[in-house]
């Protein structure tokens, strides 16, 4: 009997510690932004219009629905805004910006990947024929949430949400555009730039890919960030072992010319 029960009171044990890993620590974080998957969603919000139609013999109105890409008659050249309009949030099929770290689980249990994003993100991009000239982002870092929601305080905490909300990057000086017109090529984006996060500002280097559907233009990539350059100390938890220093910053952008 003794061994009966010294048998369940383990196998309990396993099924509370497999449902934990389960709800609570399976690494199962959304994948990083991707060029042909922001594609994909700007293609999707092109233009559509709805236009009624008659039939000459019973005069019966039926609608089609076309869907048009319009050019953008001067190409490339003026001012680009971020739009949050286009995507959703709920899927990252939207404009987002966000982090990417791995954490090592205590006890055994392996290692997974912490990461955080915000929706709420502005900012202008100016073009040339050939140059983008001048590029201003900014994200919201207190509508951050994390891919487990008892991360979240520990996260605002971390980058002092409350007093320095904002994320901003500049961009350091034009940089040449390699035929930027040819709409549905991605243009790798090599640029300089400053990045001031907890009001700590240091100049970074960002490897971005762009690309150009109708009017719209998305951006996406990812770059490597040590987090203490900013002040910044990594949110932990009991559970969690250790937390790497350097992690990713993840770029999401759908653009469309200023008004």
């Amino acid at each position: 009997m003794r061994k009966k029960i010294l048998i369940s009171a383990l196998l309990v044990v396993v099924v509370a510690i497999v449902a934990i890993w389960f709800f609570l620590f399976r690494d199962d974080a959304p994948p990083p932004p991707d060029a042909q998957s922001a594609a994909a969603v700007a293609e999707a919000a092109q233009t559509t219009t709805t236009i009624p139609s008659t039939t000459s013999e019973d005069s019966t109105t039926t609608t089609q629905v076309v869907t048009t890409t319009t050019e953008v008659e001067a190409g490339i050249e003026g001012f680009w805004v971020v739009d949050t309009a286009i995507g959703s949030f709920e899927d990252f099929s939207s404009t987002y910006v966000g982090f990417r770290i791995e954490e090592e689980l205590a006890q055994g249990i392996g290692k997974t990947t912490a990461v955080g994003r915000t929706p709420v993100v502005s900012g202008t991009l100016e073009f040339s024929s050939s140059e983008l000239l001048s590029a201003e982002i900014i994200a919201d870092l207190s509508q951050i949430t994390t891919d487990r929601s008892w991360r979240d305080d520990n996260v605002y905490d971390a980058l002092d949400a409350g007093n320095h909300p904002n994320a901003v990057f500049s961009l350091v000086g034009p940089i040449t555009l390699d035929d930027p017109e040819t709409e549905g090529i991605e243009h790798p984006i090599s640029a300089t730039g400053e990045l001031t996060i907890k009001g700590v500002t240091q100049e970074v280097s960002v490897e971005l890919t762009a690309q150009r559907i109708g009017q719209i233009i998305t951006v996406t990539g990812q770059f490597p960030m040590v987090f203490s350059d900013f002040g910044v100390e990594v949110p932990t938890a009991p559970i969690v072992l250790s937390v790497e220093d350097n992690g990713l910053i993840e770029v999401q952008l759908f653009l469309t010319p200023a008004s």
